[in-house]
């Protein structure tokens, strides 16, 4: 901990960037205590126990793991070390589950006894929403069960939320937090960058004060009052184990290695991690190997997980204007004997995002 230009306590938190380097954001005690405050008022309410499985080391863990229990007067149930253990959970007990994505695969497998009881509510954010969480809400549907969604980041803390249904809302809307302004872009009425004006923003380790403003990667549509649409990501960033990659500079590293390769990134969903991504490349030397693509990344990107599968194809299919044909592509890497799924990483344990 710090003390900032004020002598308020600040807490430092991590994230790793666009390419995997740290970025260090300091949030204020006040910040951090104001917003636990909010979350119990607008999505928690009364709980008798909270079974954590967020590291409190990450601000979204911070939050609702550590902060909560204590701001609520409740014990709490670390699992963060044993993301596959059931949480112990009796019919009367009104419990709060602070989750991640691989948390709901957990989650599905005491279904039945979930739908037993009368008051939980889970508590998602760091990732998209997955299918099994989707399957597990179709479930428990008509039970006690609830679950919630907190769209954020380590940078802002929770922008906004939205209830999670079993069949996926289309679109997808949003409501701000009460203490959240939109900035909307008055000559943007159909998409806009998701900008918004908090007192909650951290201060960036090389600011002096925090930003009043602050832009975040996705794309969103005002829908009315403090609520909007969500769009997308603005740009091809995705997230795996909350460490921040973006696609474009993946095949830039290897087109600069590789100058003779054609090659494209797809972010793909995950049931574990939410976010991932494929490699299909194109040789017509018949010389660079997955493993050779895998060993630039590994070096470049350190600590960022490989691609979840690396296909060879006999060529990346592409318009007049250079756009890829993804489902040519798709159909060309089903007909290919080159696939070599080479991601080995474990379930995460953890995940850096906050919010």
């Amino acid at each position: 901990m710090t003390r900032d230009a004020i002598g308020s306590t600040e807490e430092a938190f991590t994230t790793s960037g666009l390419t995997g380097e740290p970025v260090v954001w300091w949030r204020a005690q006040n910040q951090l205590h104001a917003e636990v405050a909010l979350l119990a008022e607008t999505l928690v309410g009364a709980v008798d126990r909270v079974v954590n499985y967020a590291p409190p080391g990450h601000l979204y863990g911070r939050l609702l793991g550590d902060l909560m229990p204590k701001h609520l007067g409740v014990p709490v149930q670390h699992s963060w070390e044993t993301p596959w253990r059931v949480p112990d959970l009796t019919p009367d007990e009104r419990t709060l589950l602070v989750c991640l994505p691989s948390t709901w695969l957990m989650l599905g497998s005491f279904a039945d006894r979930a739908a037993e009881l009368r008051n939980v509510t889970a508590v998602h954010s760091t990732a998209p929403a997955t299918r099994t969480m989707h399957r597990l809400l179709t479930r428990l549907a008509g039970s006690g069960f609830r679950a919630v969604e907190i769209l954020g980041s380590t940078e802002t803390g929770g922008v906004a939320h939205r209830t999670l249904l079993p069949r996926p809302a289309r679109p997808s809307v949003w409501t701000l937090f009460p203490d959240v302004d939109l900035v909307t872009d008055p000559e943007s009425v159909a998409e806009q960058a998701l900008r918004v004006r908090s007192p909650r923003i951290a201060r960036r380790a090389d600011q002096a004060t925090p930003s009043a403003e602050i832009t975040l990667e996705d794309l969103v549509r005002p829908t009315g009052e403090r609520r909007f649409e969500l769009l997308g990501r603005a740009t091809r960033m995705i997230k795996i184990n909350g460490r921040r990659l973006a696609l474009e500079e993946v095949e830039h590293e290897l087109r600069v290695r590789f100058p003779g390769v054609d090659l494209v990134c797809l972010p793909k969903r995950d049931e574990v991690r939410a976010e991932h991504y494929e490699l299909y490349y194109a040789d017509d030397t018949g010389t660079v190997t997955g493993p050779d693509l895998q060993a630039v990344l590994a070096e470049v990107f350190e600590g960022v997980p490989v691609p979840r599968r690396i296909v060879r194809v006999a060529a990346v299919p592409r318009s007049p204007t250079g756009k890829v044909r993804i489902e040519r592509l798709l159909a060309a890497a089903r007909a290919s004997t080159g696939s070599e799924p080479l991601d080995r990483t474990p379930v995460p344990t953890s995940s850096p995002k906050g919010g």
